[in-house]
């Protein structure tokens, strides 16, 4: 998937270092939320770093205060009502090729979730294989305050990792989790405080260079076999439903009045 030129700075910023590439999404100033064109450039972002055999870590990490705040709800408060279902499915279209993209890329991939995750920032946690969240960093899911059903695979993942229950209680029953609550409940690895987080996020990307390196991408393919079953249907069935939704004259209002409009 690509899209024209814009005029506009990039979505996210590129680290290197020897055997990791991080993809930083960097729109602070509104919440790094996730649009069709940044979506675009972490795919394009991680198939450069796949075609690269030095590599074998891919890291994604927030800028500022968010790791990812979800979609961006401006943008689709500011996409006419009659078009906001074909807004809505394009978007989802695009965060779900690289959730796809993701589970079955020959990187190890680790979230380094550094702030507050939403909506799609939930799914991009789920969608990595390793998951460093600060201690201070809120996850929830966010997606009936909007109206709206879960994207990015969070309704396929989510009760795979934490059960039926806990996953109603986060997508229905709108539950926060802290960053010692997300490893409690299996939805991260390990928690770390705000002023040691970077730290530990190179120590998290050393330790798996430091192991047999061949063997991530072979290990990472068998243990994703069983989740990746009837992943990719899902996926466009979660397209249809948030779609769907969001023509939804209650929705609607919720996204209108959630964006100040």
């Amino acid at each position: 998937m690509s899209l024209p030129p814009n005029e506009n700075p990039p979505a996210i910023r590129t680290e290197r270092r020897p055997g990791v590439v991080r993809i930083v999404p960097d729109r602070s100033g509104g919440g790094n939320a996730l649009t069709e064109r940044m979506a675009v450039e972490v795919l394009q972002a991680l198939r450069e770093a796949e075609a690269d055999p030095t590599v074998h870590v891919l890291t994604l990490t927030g800028s500022g205060r968010f790791f990812c705040g979800g979609g961006d709800v401006a943008d689709m408060a500011s996409c006419p009502q009659d078009r906001r279902p074909a807004f809505i499915a394009s978007l989802a279209n695009a965060a779900h090729e690289l959730a796809w993209a993701l589970v079955t890329s020959r990187l190890l991939v680790i979230a380094g979730v550094n702030g507050s995750a939403a909506g799609a920032g939930l799914g991009l946690i789920l969608n990595a294989d390793w998951v460093l969240v600060a201690e201070e960093a809120s996850l929830l899911a966010a997606y009936s305050n909007l109206g709206l059903s879960p994207d990015t695979g969070v309704s396929y993942l989510l009760p795979r990792l934490v059960g039926h229950q806990r996953a109603v209680d986060l997508t229905l029953g709108r539950r926060r989790l802290s960053g010692n609550e997300a490893v409690e409940w299996g939805l991260a690895n390990a928690s770390a405080p705000a002023q040691v987080f970077a730290a530990e996020l190179a120590v998290a990307e050393d330790g798996f260079l430091q192991g047999a390196v061949q063997a991530l991408a072979p290990t990472k393919q068998l243990l994703r076999a069983g989740t990746l079953e009837g992943y990719r249907e899902h996926l466009r069935a979660e397209a249809e439903s948030i779609s769907m939704l969001s023509g939804h004259p209650d929705s609607v209002r919720r996204v209108d009045r959630f964006a100040g409009r």
